[in-house]
């Protein structure tokens, strides 16, 4: 009876993570239900099976203890904070860090398969953008408007999310893509290879008609990536060339996108943002202020920078970040912090699997990426993003590998 109740709470534990993956393209509060069940099974799991009982001290469980401490460190400056003004809110922003920091130290159950994750982020991205293009605007708008990017943003901001999580979603499923068709081509039927080539270039389409750059330019360069590495391992030399011709393609590219222009560029609000951060961070740039000090600090110094015009225009935000993941944390906890946040962005591409190693590359980029235009591991939805992330690269079975070529006999 027991091993019967285990497994109920074992597939119940997947099925809550993939319902995460499902609603983290869209606006957080959708995500709350799965987020909890999957925690609460989790907490079960952990009783029943005596999780506790398998821990082994290894890099990987060395590297979720960093990731717990870093999420912890909040909690260690709150005494010598001089206001708690913020500390509830930005600490529960983050909560999925230290929630997904447990789940990888402990492990999790043997149900769990790479490719169900993978396959389910490229599922809900194709829904996602069938949804706002089929139900939000209309297939006959969308293919007879010639500013399809204006009216998908329109309608992608009221029904989904905002661009950068939206767009980082669409790039975590090109990489899903890539990593499915490349390991296991020659085992896929040819309509699945059909409908994951369709996938790739549906989404990638709707990457290049986006009025955010971050993303934009993350899906450009996951593509010349992904032609390098393909070229590369059939003829080396003919990879070297398009690697060079790499940078010249990409500056061709993103020059055509509106957002580029430099007009908008020189009115970027993240510049002054920016400017208050890093001025705030000159005051105390070896331990930073912690979590609440750091934030009313900020709130002081971007007083200073910001223009009329944004002030009106974000008043109704609660707060306001330096949208910049390395200047958010040196401003709480100094270069100490912005080396445990570096460590963690990092170190998974180390110690994952060897065949998992270019796959953690092409994930992690666009969260680096991403976190010099957004605060990241401590945003609300990117929280939970990376945290499944690290646990896909890390520990999860990955049943797409490639087969190793059976040998010849001998006569």
């Amino acid at each position: 009876m027991k091993q019967k109740i285990i497994l109920a709470i074992n597939y119940i534990n997947l099925a809550s993570l993939l319902l995460l993956v499902v609603t983290s393209i869209y606006y957080y509060p959708v995500q709350k239900i799965a987020f909890l069940l999957f925690f609460i099974s989790y907490f079960f799991e952990f009783l029943l099976e005596k999780k506790w009982e398998n821990i082994t001290l290894d890099k990987k469980s060395i590297y979720y203890l960093v990731m717990a401490f870093f999420f912890l460190l909040a909690f260690v400056y709150y005494p010598f904070e001089n206001t708690s003004k913020y500390f509830t809110w930005l600490v529960g922003r983050r909560l999925a860090i230290f929630g997904f920091a447990c789940v990888g130290f402990f492990g999790v159950n043997s149900k769990y398969k790479l490719n169900y994750f993978l396959n389910t982020f490229i599922i809900s991205s194709i829904i996602a953008i069938s949804y706002i293009i089929f139900y939000r605007i209309g297939i006959i708008e969308f293919i007879l408007n010639p500013d399809k990017g204006l009216i998908f943003e329109n309608a992608r901001v009221n029904s989904v999310n905002s661009h950068m999580v939206f767009n980082l979603y669409m790039n975590i499923s090109l990489v899903s893509i890539w990593y499915i068709l490349t390991r296991s081509w020659r085992r896929t039927i040819w309509w699945k290879l059909f409908l994951y080539i369709g996938a790739l270039t549906i989404i990638f389409g709707i990457l290049s008609i986006s009025e955010g750059r971050s993303g934009f330019i993350t899906g450009i360069l996951l593509m010349l990536s992904f032609i390098f590495f393909e070229i590369w391992k059939r003829k080396k030399m003919v990879g070297i060339i398009v690697g060079f011709l790499v940078p010249f393609l990409l500056i061709g590219i993103v020059s055509q996108q509106k957002r580029m222009s430099e007009n908008l560029l020189k009115t970027e609000p993240r510049i002054f943002l920016w400017e208050a951060a890093i001025s705030v961070i000159k005051e105390k740039p070896v331990l930073g202020y912690g979590v609440s000090n750091a934030q009313e600090q900020y709130d002081i110094a971007r007083a200073k920078y910001q223009t009329e015009e944004f002030r009106l225009s974000w008043k109704h935000i609660r707060i306001l970040t330096s949208h910049n993941q390395f200047l958010q944390t040196t401003m709480e906890f100094g270069v100490f912090g912005l080396i445990l946040l570096l460590f963690i962005y990092i170190y998974p591409i180390f110690i994952a699997d060897r065949n998992r190693k270019l796959f953690a590359v092409l994930l992690i980029f666009p969260c680096v990426y991403q976190s010099f235009f957004d605060v990241f591991i401590t945003g609300v939805n990117y929280a939970s993003i990376f945290g499944i992330l690290m646990v896909l690269i890390l520990s999860v079975e990955n049943n797409i590998a490639q087969k190793a070529p059976k040998k010849e006999l001998k006569h």
